[in-house]
């Protein structure tokens, strides 16, 4: 009989309160960037250039990212890469243009290359590969409680103190965040040169989970870019709920998820999920009222909620540990090119025909990872089934297991 192993050790719990403020102050500052820019005159579709404008410098980044963080100490990088977002809130701050916040977008995507692939790879080091999909639920946990206070406060403080003092806090909390990396463990240098070529700027084995990703993320980039504008139009005042309560459920969701992917397989989980994500995305199109909107955010944690971990514990199990940086970034590089694309597609459906059609029919993209996902099915169960067979009774654990 297998060891029962848990996944709850210090360098974990150090590696989610930073993700965890971080994404706290990233989440109370994104969803203000839309209204920043339509505050100074930006159509619908300059929105969505605005708001997709950073994920162009974090691809960029990422052929450089992945091999660095695969070489160097990510201890560094991480504190390197939150100074920079930093940096980019402070530029909001002092925007007077949409150009200019279009620059700062820039700054800031250029860090984002950084700290997403670090953490998740941080993350990835520090869990058992027979419990990586529950070990990142849990993880991503963090943004989920970021996530459930940040959109609200953030919109508060934009209605007490204006735009431009609270990107200022924003880059209060994003300072906090680069220091607090300090208390991390020496992350050593690793004995893989840096190298930037084909072979290490992105890991092939993880391709197919990140085209997935591409697809899942040009439909979720909306509800950060639009959903607040939407509402506006509909005069539903307090949709920082929607936030909330969808981050609420994911506390709940997750690490059930995680734990019942782990237990059963993502073939059992990761069509279902898809399936739930677009129903909430048309229940929003339909949404008038705050309590239609709550509905498709409990909805939509079970989709796009459930999704996000199990295609990124699919990335990194396709590799060995010393290939994570890179298998982390090609999980990003699926996730910056839908956030890249996805916000100009739907822009040019809001010009054309308004919000909620584009909500209602942004979904058929679904469609495509649905498709890939069944016809690649073989090879995804032997991604998967390559970490559970080390860990053949890992249905024996229970939640309450991994905490112990």
């Amino acid at each position: 009989m297998a060891k029962k192993s848990g996944f709850i050790t210090s360098a974990f719990i150090k590696i989610c309160l930073i993700n965890f403020i971080s994404m706290f102050g990233q989440t109370m500052t994104n969803t203000l960037i839309p209204k920043f820019a339509d505050s100074l005159g930006a159509a619908p579709l300059i929105v969505g250039v605005v708001t997709s404008s950073f994920s162009i410098s974090a691809l960029l980044i990422k052929p450089f990212s992945g091999p660095a963080i695969d070489s160097f100490n990510k201890k560094y990088v991480l504190l390197m890469a939150n100074l920079f977002i930093a940096i980019a809130y402070y530029g909001y701050s002092m925007s007077s243009s949409v150009q200019m916040i279009i620059i700062f977008r820039l700054i800031h995507g250029f860090g984002l290359g950084f700290t997403v692939i670090a953490c998740l790879t941080l993350v990835s080091e520090a869990v058992p590969d027979s419990l990586l999909t529950s070990g990142i639920a849990v993880f991503s946990i963090a943004a989920a409680v970021a996530q459930a206070i940040g959109p609200g406060l953030g919109l508060a403080l934009s209605r007490q103190f204006g735009y431009r003092q609270t990107f200022q806090i924003g880059m209060s909390i994003m300072l906090i965040a680069a220091f607090a990396v300090l208390a991390l463990d020496n992350s050593k240098k690793s004995n893989v040169p840096f190298k930037v070529s084909y072979k290490n700027i992105y890991a092939k084995e993880a391709l197919i989970p990140a085209i997935i990703m591409f697809f899942l993320a040009a439909v979720y980039v909306n509800i950060n870019s639009y959903l607040v504008l939407y509402a506006m139009e509909v005069n539903v005042t307090n949709i920082g709920l929607f936030y909330t309560v969808n981050a609420i459920v994911l506390l709940i969701s997750r690490p059930i998820i995680g734990k019942f992917s782990d237990r059963f397989g993502v073939v059992k989980v990761l069509p279902m999920a898809i399936i739930f994500y677009g129903i909430s995305m048309v229940m929003i199109s339909y949404s008038n009222s705050i309590e239609r909107f709550i509905v498709a955010a409990v909805i939509s944690a079970f989709g796009y909620g459930a999704c996000q971990p199990i295609i990124q514990s699919l990335c990194m199990k396709s590799v060995t540990r010393e290939r994570r940086g890179s298998a982390s970034a090609t999980s990003y590089y699926g996730t910056d090119l839908g956030y890249m694309i996805g916000p100009l597609i739907s822009g040019v459906m809001i010009e054309r025909f308004g919000y909620a059609i584009m909500f209602r029919t942004i979904p058929l993209l679904l469609v495509f990872p649905l498709l890939i996902f069944y016809f690649f099915i073989d090879k995804l169960n032997a991604i998967d089934m390559k970490s559970r067979l080390d860990c053949k009774d890992i249905s024996d654990l229970s939640i309450t297991d991994n905490f112990e």
